[in-house]
């Protein structure tokens, strides 16, 4: 079913079910503690100043959930928050907005394991999460985020978007991973040390993100609303790196094994670490020309930082356009757009491939039934 017949037929079929939701919620600045042989946690900062608010998951091995240390956080559906944890029974744990614990969203199973050893996470505003794999070919997949339905390509199973052997010299250990204003993919390949990018529809590989050698590990990547893009590297460079959205180096500072970074409204910088030399381990605010401000805490480890907008709603996979948790005619559009193309994002009828009339089914049903 294709063309401009189809077209016509679907939206007469929903143009009077066209429902609103609520859209993108409030923000969460949040930071991974590392294991440090202690309990692991998550602490909730100030989005505007990076101060300390406290604990958002406290470090209980008990009582919340997280037995290993999160590797990557990323929004969840209906105003959650998800943090990927590695190792050989990986999961994405979700937790509510206070920092409850939900449940387990997807993953925690024996091998085969879509998660399995989680490094990175990322939302996409057509309502996608992508996951990058430390696994034995380092994949990156892909999910529907409002089901956690794999959305892999080829319709694969375990959701393997990005073969890590795809295009020479192939993936190494995909790390923090951002999609960028453009709507690409873009991947930190702590492996082989480049960052770069892929198409968000297809896969397929764009090239280098940025002309600039990259000579350390991308622990940490993030995007600015302007569309630059900030890099934690360790290793060999142990620096704090500024990029426009194009790709060129804006900026520079050294820092010790920086694990997480994140740029505040004023220009500063947060910046994390689990170093014993140099500023040692902690959580610390930093100027733009590099020199610390503040030590916010040095008892323990951190890892990534992110900041979280929260999607309200809940809503399901006729959520195709931004905002997300809202269900109206660009959805509709939206839809068409990829029906015709036969893009994944139509293929909704447990994602075979294949693009007929049992997806349009499933489309106008999950649309009727409306955001919560």
């Amino acid at each position: 079913m294709n063309g401009p017949a189809s077209r016509a037929f679907l939206i007469s079929a929903i143009a009077g079910a066209v429902t609103s939701a609520s859209a993108v919620g409030d923000n969460l600045l949040l930071a991974i503690i590392e294991f440090d042989a202690l309990p692991t946690g998550v602490r909730q900062l100030d989005p505007a100043t990076g101060a300390l608010v406290g604990d958002f998951v406290a470090p209980d091995f008990v009582n919340n959930g997280m037995l290993l240390p999160a590797e990557a956080i990323a929004p969840g559906p209906a105003r959650s928050v998800l943090f990927g944890q590695p190792g050989g029974d990986g999961v994405i744990s979700q937790y509510d907005e206070t920092g409850a614990f939900i449940g387990a969203y997807l993953g925690g199973t024996p091998d085969p394991n879509p998660v399995d050893n989680i490094r990175g996470m990322a939302v996409s505003s057509d309502g996608f999460l992508y996951t990058s794999d430390w696994d034995d070919t380092d994949d990156i997949h892909r999910f529907v985020l409002s089901t956690a339905a794999p959305a892999g390509t080829g319709g694969d199973p375990l959701g393997i978007f990005v073969p890590g052997s795809q295009a020479s010299p192939g993936l190494d250990r995909p790390q923090a991973i951002e999609i960028l204003g453009n709507g690409d993919l873009l991947v930190g390949d702590i492996g082989r040390q480049r960052l770069v990018r892929f198409d968000t529809q297809t896969g397929a590989l764009i090239g280098d993100f940025s002309p600039v050698a990259m000579t350390g590990s991308i622990t940490d990547i993030d995007l600015q609303p302007d569309g630059t893009v900030v890099t934690a590297e360790d290793g060999s460079a142990d620096r704090i790196r500024v990029f426009s959205a194009t790709g060129m180096l804006l900026d520079v500072f050294s820092f010790r094994d920086p694990d997480g970074v994140h740029r505040l409204p004023s220009g500063e910088f947060l910046v994390t670490s689990s170093s014993t030399f140099a500023q040692g381990k902690g959580l610390f605010r930093v100027s733009a020309a590099g020199t610390i401000l503040e030590t916010i805490d040095n008892t323990r480890s951190y890892g990534a930082i992110e900041l979280v907008t929260l999607i309200d709603g809940g809503c399901n996979e006729a959520d195709l356009a931004p905002p997300a948790g809202s269900l109206d005619f660009d959805d509709v559009l939206a839809f068409l757009t990829a029906f015709g193309a036969q893009q994944p994002a139509a293929d909704l009828a447990i994602p075979t491939g294949v693009f007929n009339f049992d997806d349009v089914l499933t489309f106008l049903t999950a649309f009727g039934s409306g955001c919560p």
